[in-house]
C-alpha cells in the first residue's frame, strides 16, 4: 500500500448551527491532487462516534457519492454536498464519554490508503430515542419476596441434599457446594429476605419512565411492617452516571462515573410501628439543564432512583427504579451550547483541557491491539488530537518523506514505544530535534505530538512531532 497523492478538506456552510434530527446540513468538500489520481468514489457521510474510557460506538446516517474519476495533479476541485442529519443520538461531552456528530469524507484510491477529512457539528434531538433503545424498570413489589424465598429455599435443599449424598460418593463435590451455593443462598437471604422479615411486602413504582428537563418525577413507596422497628430513615436518591466498558474477553473493564446524585429524606430516624401501614407520594424535580439518557454499545447515560429504607444492625431495604431523560419536543435554540454533563457528584478530576489522555489512549489500544477493526475505530476517533506524552526512542528507519507524507522535510522517521503501555509508535521527528531524541537514550523522550494515523504493516501507532 502507498500513501495516497491527494489531500482532503471540508467547509460547512453554517458550522456553529446546533442541528435537530432530520435537518439537512450543506457545505462543501475540496479535494488538492499532487499526483495523478483514480478516485473510484468521493464519498460524503453523516456519521457519530463515541471517544473516551469506553470502547467506540458509532453509526451511519446517511451518505452520497459526489465525485467518480481522474484527478491529475496540481489540479484542485470543490464539490457540494447534502446530508441529513441523524435523530438519535445528541451530542455529549462528558467526564468518561463523549459523543459527537461528524460529516466524514473518503477517496476510495485503488492500491493506497484512501485519504479522509472531518468536521465536527452539534447536534441535538426532538424527539424520544427509538422505542427498542428503552429498557426501564418501574415497579417492584412483594411477589419478588416469594420467588426469592422459593429460589433460596431450593438452593438450601439442593445444598444440603446434595453435600450429604456428595460426601458419601464425591467429598470434592461437597466443598464446591460449601463454599459457593451456601454462601449465595446467605447473599440472598441478607439481600431480600431479612429486610421482608421486619417491612413485609414493599411496593415501589414510577408513576412515568419517560421524562424530559425540567420535568417532575413522580413516585410512589408502600409498605406495612410486620414488626415494630427502628429505622435511621427513609431516602429517595435520584442519581446520573456515565457507564462505559473498555476492553473485550478477559480483559473487559468497566467504569462509573456518577456526575448528578441529589438524595431527599422522606422521613427521619423513627421507629415503625407492627401493621402501621406507610406511603409516601413522591414529586422529585429533574433539573432542566441534565442531559439525556442514551444506550449505546460499551457506552450509556443511565438515570434512575433509589429508595432505601436504612435499618441499623440489620441489612437494609433498597431497590433501584430506572427512568428516561428524553427530550420534550421542542427545538433547541441556535445559541445553545453544547450539552455537558453536570459537575461530577464524585469529584472525579478532570482534566481542564483534553478530555481524554494520550496514556488512556495508548491504554485502549494495547488493549484491543488484537482486534483490528476496533483498533482502525479508535484511532480514526482519535487521529487529529495532540498530546503531551514520552516513549522510548528504539532505532531510525532509512525511508524518506517521498515514501511517506508524514516525514518532515529533511526530517526523520523513528521507532519508539510508549513507556506504559509498551504501545509501538512510528514517530515523525522534524530535522531540529534530532539531536534532542538522540541524546535520550534508553531513557523517556518527552515531546508533545499529533496522531496522524497507524501502521497497519507493522501496528504501530504514528504521530507527528510538533517543534517546541
Amino acid at each position: 500500500m502507498t500513501m495516497a497523492k491527494c489531500d482532503l478538506s471540508i467547509d460547512l456552510d453554517d458550522p456553529d448551527k446546533v442541528y435537530v434530527g432530520g435537518d439537512k446540513i450543506t457545505g462543501t468538500v475540496h479535494v488538492i491532487a499532487d499526483a495523478d489520481v483514480h478516485c473510484k468514489g468521493l464519498e460524503v457521510q453523516s456519521t457519530w462516534r463515541t471517544h473516551g474510557r469506553g470502547n467506540i460506538a458509532q453509526g451511519n446516517h446517511d451518505t452520497v457519492t459526489v465525485f467518480q474519476g481522474e484527478w491529475s495533479a496540481g489540479q484542485r476541485e470543490s464539490y457540494r454536498f447534502e446530508l441529513r442529519v441523524p435523530y438519535w443520538p445528541p451530542s455529549y461531552h462528558g467526564n468518561y464519554i463523549n459523543l459527537d456528530h461528524y460529516v466524514d469524507a473518503r477517496a476510495k484510491i485503488p492500491w493506497a490508503f484512501d485519504p479522509k477529512a472531518s468536521a465536527e457539528y452539534m447536534m441535538r434531538p426532538t424527539d424520544a430515542p427509538p422505542a427498542d433503545q428503552i429498557a426501564t424498570k418501574n415497579q417492584a413489589n412483594g411477589c419478588v419476596g416469594f420467588g426469592l424465598l422459593g429460589l433460596v429455599g431450593a438452593i438450601m435443599l439442593f445444598g444440603c441434599g446434595g453435600a450429604f449424598v456428595a460426601l458419601v460418593a464425591n467429598p470434592f463435590v461437597a466443598v464446591f457446594i460449601g463454599l459457593f451455593l451456601v454462601p449465595i443462598a446467605a447473599f440472598l437471604t441478607a439481600r431480600y429476605l431479612l429486610p421482608k422479615w421486619l417491612l413485609g411486602n414493599v411496593t415501589c413504582e414510577l408513576k412515568d419512565t419517560q421524562l424530559s428537563p425540567g420535568d417532575t418525577l413522580r413516585a410512589r413507596l408502600e409498605f406495612e411492617p410486620r414488626r415494630g422497628t427502628a429505622i435511621n430513615s427513609i431516602s429517595a436518591t435520584l442519581t446520573g452516571s456515565e457507564v462505559c466498558v473498555s476492553g473485550s474477553g478477559s480483559n473487559r473493564t468497566t467504569h462509573r462515573n456518577v456526575f448528578f446524585e441529589e438524595r431527599h429524606q422522606l422521613e427521619g430516624a423513627t421507629t415503625l410501628q407492627a401493621g402501621q401501614a406507610k406511603q409516601f407520594d413522591l414529586a422529585l424535580p429533574i433539573p432542566a439543564d441534565v442531559p439525556y439518557s442514551f444506550d449505546l454499545n460499551d457506552n450509556d447515560l443511565n438515570w434512575e432512583l433509589e429508595l432505601r429504607v436504612d435499618i441499623p444492625r440489620w441489612p437494609d431495604w433498597h431497590q433501584k427504579l430506572k427512568f428516561q431523560v428524553v427530550p420534550d419536543g421542542s427545538r433547541p435554540k441556535t445559541e445553545s451550547p453544547a450539552p455537558h454533563a453536570m459537575p461530577d457528584a464524585q469529584a472525579t478530576a478532570a482534566t481542564p483541557d483534553d478530555e481524554i489522555t494520550f496514556v488512556e489512549t495508548a491504554s485502549h489500544l494495547w488493549q484491543l491491539r488484537d482486534d483490528g477493526e476496533q483498533v482502525n475505530v479508535l484511532v480514526d476517533a482519535v487521529t487529529g488530537l495532540t498530546f503531551d506524552m514520552e516513549a522510548i526512542v528504539e532505532r531510525r528507519l532509512l525511508y524518506s518523506g517521498s515514501e511517506d507524507p508524514h516525514v518532515y522535510r529533511d526530517g526523520y522517521a523513528v521507532w519508539a514505544h510508549h513507556t506504559d503501555p509498551p504501545l509501538p509508535l512510528v514517530l515523525y521527528v522534524p530535522h531540529e530535534l534530532a539531536d534532542e531524541f538522540e541524546q535520550a537514550g534508553r531513557e523517556p523522550w518527552r515531546f508533545r505530538g499529533t496522531i496522524v494515523g497507524w501502521d497497519d504493516d507493522h501496528r504501530r501507532l504514528q504521530i507527528k512531532v510538533l517543534t517546541h
